[in-house]
């Protein structure tokens, strides 16, 4: 009886022990370099990594074509980055993706910085023209400006990136804004 006793008492620790094991966190699989090498044509967020000329590289901020170790636009890491779970770092995205608008962390689309955002608004609403584009201010993504006698609409967000001028772009063309429906051609 006395066996039944302890027996029965080492239950509730070994269901403690077992789900203490099962709660553990799974290593993440380091990246693979055939996966992740650089291409110029792609677009790198901050945060992206690479493998170049046998070395490991992480991009500081967004840009495209600027090769690891060259630049200080990546920064050089001392082994292979874990790119599965919680902590896989941003994908690349393909110029292909950025012209038709769609993002590789989203997979949505967000419009295509060539094609105008429709912005369309009723007669009954208040419409505002959008304040002038300042190169001092930062805008976050929907925020929306304008600038040459045109309203721009934020795709990411950006800081003295003047609309309609940078590769890649953070601004699109907002055509049918309700501001610009009384102008002349």
């Amino acid at each position: 009886m006395t066996r039944q006793t302890t027996s029965a008492h080492s239950w509730p620790a070994i269901i403690a022990l077992m789900l203490a094991a099962l709660s553990l966190n799974v290593a993440a699989a380091p990246c693979d370099p055939d996966e992740s090498n650089w291409v110029p044509s792609r677009y790198y967020p901050a945060g992206a990594v690479v493998h170049h000329d046998g070395e490991w590289y992480q991009s500081r901020e967004l840009h495209q074509g600027l090769e690891p170790g060259i630049t200080f636009d990546w920064k050089q890491l001392d082994s292979a980055p874990e790119c599965s779970g919680e902590a896989a770092p941003p994908a690349p995205i393909d110029k292909s993706d950025v012209e038709t608008g769609r993002t590789a962390q989203t997979g949505t689309v967000t419009g295509s910085p060539d094609s105008p955002a429709s912005e369309s608004s009723s007669d009954n609403e208040l419409c505002e023209q959008p304040d002038q584009w300042l190169f001092s201010e930062s805008y976050t993504v929907g925020s929306e400006a304008s600038h040459g006698g045109k309203i721009w609409k934020a795709i990411r967000p950006t800081s003295g990136d003047m609309p309609g001028m940078n590769t890649p772009p953070h601004w699109q063309l907002v055509e049918d804004h309700c501001s610009l429906e009384n102008q002349l051609p």
